[in-house]
């Protein structure tokens, strides 16, 4: 008799275990389980720009001997900070380590110049400076309390920049586009929150490397992009499979 009330009992148990477990489709969005995310950021790009280039333009056209010698510049506006985005999809083999490829791009910035010769004004510059980016990067994640998560980024970002401009200086004139591609070390930082139903949230700043090349100067004029180091500061969704 008591062999049957502690069986019914071990039977009463499981069974109260076995409800109270997640289903198949709730046990592949939870934060500890292994399976493939996608995601979308927005926030702000921040370029921290060589000054050494863009600030000796006429210097160089000078040494050149383009531009009718004798120049000298100022710049009168430039943005350094506008719209970025990234658009990312990974795999989380577990609740500590991910693999993430992702593609990530920065809005035009606007740079602006006035030329002089022998203190007389003598012509104006503009550029357009855009860079974007193929990524893949290892995502090691520390697991908080209430769902909360610090997460880390250290990988490859596969970068092009693109500077468009338009100058005219004393006896000089050019306008066109220049572009350089190279490999950066991406680096990141984040606070996430993964929330039950298989989605998340993300905070986080990334570094993207110097980009560009340095201005070169010839009787062709100006070649080369300027350089710049790449930030992106952003708030993510994901959604997790």
């Amino acid at each position: 008799m008591k062999s049957t009330k502690h069986l019914g009992m071990a039977v009463a148990t499981i069974a109260g275990l076995v409800t109270a477990l997640p289903s198949p489709a709730q046990q592949r969005t939870m934060p500890s389980a292994p399976g493939f995310y996608f995601g979308l950021g927005a926030g702000v790009g921040y370029a921290n720009y060589n000054d050494n280039d863009f600030d000796n333009i006429a210097n160089g056209l000078n040494a050149a001997g383009v531009g009718g010698g004798g120049l000298t510049q100022n710049r009168t506006s430039r943005e350094t900070t506008d719209f970025g985005w990234k658009a990312f999809g990974g795999y989380r083999f577990n609740q500590y380590i991910g693999l993430e490829g992702g593609y990530t791009g920065f809005s035009r910035l606007e740079s602006q110049y006035q030329f002089q010769q022998a203190g007389v004004p003598a012509g104006s510059g503009t550029m357009s400076y855009n860079v974007y980016s193929w990524n893949v990067a290892v995502v090691p994640r520390l697991p908080l309390q209430q769902n909360f998560f610090l997460q880390g980024k250290l990988g490859a970002a596969f970068t092009t920049t693109e500077n468009t401009f338009n100058l005219n200086a004393g006896t000089y004139s050019q306008q066109g586009t220049n572009e350089k591609s190279r490999t950066n070390v991406l680096a990141g930082v984040g606070l996430g929150y993964d929330f039950p139903n298989g989605l998340s949230i993300l905070g986080e700043y990334e570094y993207y490397g110097k980009v560009g090349d340095s201005f070169s100067y010839g009787s062709g004029g100006l070649g080369g992009t300027g350089r710049a180091d790449m930030n992106l500061f952003s708030v993510s969704g994901l959604i997790r499979f």
